[in-house]
């Protein structure tokens, strides 16, 4: 089973531990997250409680609930709501079932889980039968309904609508829903605000045990501003492509989404486990009261440092790409998380060099130490985020945004569903994710995002660490970049190393359909390497790669493991892309 599989599993356990070793056969899932005057079937609800087949959920103006089923969908309903659980059938074995709810009134965030996958989840509506396939949805309570993820269908008056990613629809009862397009202004916003724990509500978990991430906006509209976050004053307006659009919303409210079940998820293991949430303060020690070289307890106090890819979306249309360098700090004491993202627009025909009229620009998500506002929370070494802070101005833009590591359960929801054929690498000290920023340019509308990859790994010491000698030393990992015209796509990475030669044979697999070759060459410092290869794809499509990387240090090797960012072109179209790569050696 693999590391993702074995967390999801352990958190599948924990929930089902809190309802009895011998599930009774009507219990369907757990309320992993309680804010007050929140009743089933007239009872009040706490967290860690059982949610049965029939069960009647009702909230009051300051309620809201958040159901993690054992399927692992989730359901979070706002205040002054009415649901019903009307059937929940599941087999684990064959991860298939059916789901089917009835929200009588008020606001429903879902978060689909096994059963979804197949297409057998449906939400009954006071003026909408919602079907539901492998995605996220929102709705208001009045008719509006939003697809931040996959597919779903929407019956109304006889009709029915199909919704994709970021596309929204309104229904009436007895009336057809209108056709897809952008949801209202604000609308996705205010959903997100109204699922949030109130000021002092904290989910009915312990305090620091659940975070709530409220990341950038997700309704992006074109404003016309010529100027960008990191173009500078020389890049153009563009178009606002509806299908962008819907990207960015579904990877903020996906971040949004499971950034909270994770964390509820984290609460209801220590509730099952009866221990207390925190850092670890009291760090081990080597025989002379010093810190060991290397923290390898399940949450480290560390520094890891790497790179970073995406796109600059200028007025929303993919096409500046954008590479640079990050440094994620993890605080256990202070269950705190520090990224520091450095950013520039490269050249396509020049990869990694600056873009004339392009700037830096320096990003902060979260922060470390004691005092002032947290914005971030870290449950582990492969689950935790960071946010920009409030009120936080880049390049004379304000800025919101999210960073989030994408090894565990809290960016699954991103992961499988984004880059479903994604095989991700084997690392146990390298780490990567996902990061969104959007700007605003003078007003309250954001008027460019930026949405790229990071990866950070453990620095390697010397020059001396870097063996001299060694042939045929396999490196497997992956490659994710955010591609112009395909959005997140992911393909395998491999890098045969001859240590003696300077010298890497790399090979990518699929990534957007297309292979690569070709050899990369260590630098100055044989610590860092780079190089490009190119497609080999018999329709000769001129794609290449451009990489930079270096070695990074794994559990039986100062150069066990590596990473980098990449950038992809093709001399034959407007094909572009940016990412990063990331691989251990076995």
């Amino acid at each position: 089973m693999s590391r993702t599989g074995a967390l999801q599993f352990a958190i599948t356990t924990a929930v089902l531990a809190l309802c009895g070793a011998t599930a009774q056969a009507q219990q369907v899932g757990t309320a992993s997250a309680v804010n007050p005057a929140a009743t089933a079937n007239l009872k009040t609800i706490t967290i860690g409680q059982s949610i049965a087949h029939k069960e009647r959920i009702q909230t009051k103006s300051s309620g809201s609930v958040q159901l993690l089923f054992l399927d692992k969908t989730s359901m979070t309903i706002g205040p002054n709501s009415d649901l019903t659980i009307d059937e929940y059938v599941y087999d684990p074995s064959a991860n298939t079932g059916k789901l089917a709810a009835t929200l009588s009134k008020g606001a429903l965030r879902f978060v689909g889980g096994q059963i979804s996958h197949n297409g057998d989840a449906e939400i009954k509506t006071a003026s909408a039968l919602i079907g539901i396939r492998g995605g996220v949805m929102i709705t208001d309570g009045k008719g509006g309904i939003y697809a931040g993820y996959g597919r779903m269908t929407v019956q109304s008056g006889g009709q029915t609508v199909t919704l994709g990613a970021g596309e929204f629809t309104q229904t009436q009862s007895g009336g057809p829903p209108t056709p897809p397009g952008l949801p209202p202004p604000g609308f996705v916003q205010r959903q997100i605000a109204l699922f949030q724990s109130a000021t002092g509500q904290s989910g009915g978990a312990r305090p620091g045990a659940a975070s709530a991430a409220n990341i950038a906006a997700a309704e992006h509209r074109a404003t016309g501003s010529p100027d960008g976050l990191v173009a500078g004053s020389g890049a153009p307006p563009t178009p606002t492509p509806p299908t962008i659009i819907g990207q960015i919303n579904a990877i903020a409210t996906a971040f949004t989404q499971s950034i909270q079940t994770s964390s509820q998820a984290t609460a209801l293991q220590e509730i099952a486990q009866d221990r207390p949430t925190g850092g670890n303060n009291n760090p081990p020690t080597d025989n002379n009261g010093q810190p060991p070289p290397i923290d390898n307890s399940p949450r480290p106090s560390t520094t890891l440092t790497g790179y970073v890819g995406g796109l600059d979306v200028v007025n929303l249309n993919p096409n500046r790409p954008i590479t640079g360098t990050a440094a994620i700090n993890l605080d256990a004491a202070n269950d705190r998380v520090q990224g520091n993202l450095d950013i520039y627009a490269y050249d396509p025909a020049n990869p990694f060099t600056q873009l004339a009229h392009s700037i830096h620009a320096l990003l902060q998500f979260g922060s470390t130490g004691s005092t002032g506002p947290a914005n971030s929370g870290y449950s582990d070494y492969n689950n935790f985020y960071a946010n920009i802070p409030d009120n936080s101005t880049v390049n004379n833009k304000a800025v919101t945004g999210v960073l989030v590591s994408a090894n565990g359960v809290a960016a699954n929801q991103v992961v499988t569903r984004a880059i479903p054929n994604l095989t991700a690498c084997q690392c146990d000290y390298t780490r990567w994710g996902f990061w969104a920023v959007s700007a605003a340019n003078g007003n309250a509308t954001p008027d460019e995002a930026l949405i790229g990859t990071w990866v950070a790994g453990r620095p390697v010491g010397s020059v001396s660490d870097v063996p001299t000698t060694g042939e045929a030393i396999i490196y497997n990992g992956h490659v994710v970049a955010n591609i112009n015209s395909a959005g997140f796509v992911a393909g395998g990475f491999s890098n045969t190393v001859n240590f003696g030669a300077r010298t890497g044979q790399v090979n990518v697999t699929n990534l957007d359909n297309t292979n690569y070759s070709g050899t990369v060459n260590f630098n100055q410092d044989p610590r860092n390497f780079g190089g490009t290869i190119n497609s080999t794809n018999i329709n000769s499509d001129g794609r290449t790669m451009a990489l930079q990387g270096s070695f990074f240090q794994g559990p039986n090797s100062p150069v066990g493991e590596m990473g980098g960012s990449v950038a992809i072109s093709s001399t034959k179209d407007n094909y572009l892309g940016s990412g990063i790569f990331a691989a251990s050696r076995r």
